[in-house]
C-alpha cells in the first residue's frame, strides 16, 4: 500500500483540507460580516442564543475564521484540526441528536467527519503520544531538530544533496 503522501491519498487529503479549511472560512466569514445568529428551533436554539448572549458564539466564530485561513493556506493544519475538534463534536451532537432536522443530518456528521480525517491523515505527528513511556522533552527542546534540513534530505535529487553536502550546509 502506498503512503498517505503519494496519489491518490496525497489528493484526498488535499481536498479535504481545502473543503474544510472553506467551510470554516464560510462560516466564520458569514457570522463576521453579518452578526447572523441562526435560528435553531428547541433546546438547541436556547444553547445557541446563550452562546451568543455570553458572547462565546462570536468567539466561535472569529476561531473558525482563523482556522479556516490557516488549513487553506496549508499551516499549522495539525494544530488547527486539534482546535476545531470539540468545535465538531458540539455540532455533530446537537445536529445529530439534538435538532435532527434533515440538513442538521447531514451537516453534523459531515463537520465530524471531516475534522477527525484530517487529525487522522497528520496524526502521525502524534505517534509518540501512544508510546507506553517516554523521557521528557519540554517543547522548546522539540523543535532543535531542524525539519527543514531533513525534508531537503527527502525531498532534492541527488545531484541537488551532492550540492548542498559539498556547500556544507548539510552534514
Amino acid at each position: 500500500m502506498q503512503g498517505i503522501n503519494s496519489p491518490p491519498w496525497k489528493y484526498a487529503v488535499l481536498w479535504l483540507r481545502i473543503y474544510f479549511g472553506a467551510d470554516l472560512l464560510w462560516s466564520g466569514f458569514r457570522y463576521i460580516s453579518t452578526g447572523w445568529v441562526p435560528f435553531i428551533p428547541g433546546t438547541a436554539g436556547a444553547y445557541v442564543q446563550a452562546l451568543d448572549a455570553i458572547h462565546m458564539f462570536p468567539v466561535v466564530k472569529y476561531m473558525e475564521c482563523v482556522l479556516g485561513i490557516l488549513m487553506l493556506s496549508n499551516r499549522f493544519v495539525l494544530l488547527a484540526a486539534i482546535f476545531e475538534f470539540p468545535t465538531s463534536v458540539s455540532i455533530f451532537w446537537i445536529n445529530t441528536f439534538i435538532v435532527a432536522t434533515p440538513r442538521q443530518l447531514f451537516s453534523g456528521p459531515n463537520q465530524l467527519l471531516m475534522n477527525g480525517l484530517l487529525i487522522l491523515a497528520y496524526s502521525g505527528y502524534m505517534a509518540s503520544v501512544f508510546k507506553p513511556k517516554l523521557t521528557p522533552l519540554a517543547l522548546w527542546e522539540g523543535f532543535k531538530v531542524d525539519v527543514w534540513k531533513e525534508s531537503v534530505k527527502l525531498k532534492k535529487t541527488p545531484e541537488m544533496r551532492r550540492g548542498i553536502v559539498e556547500s556544507g550546509e548539510l552534514r
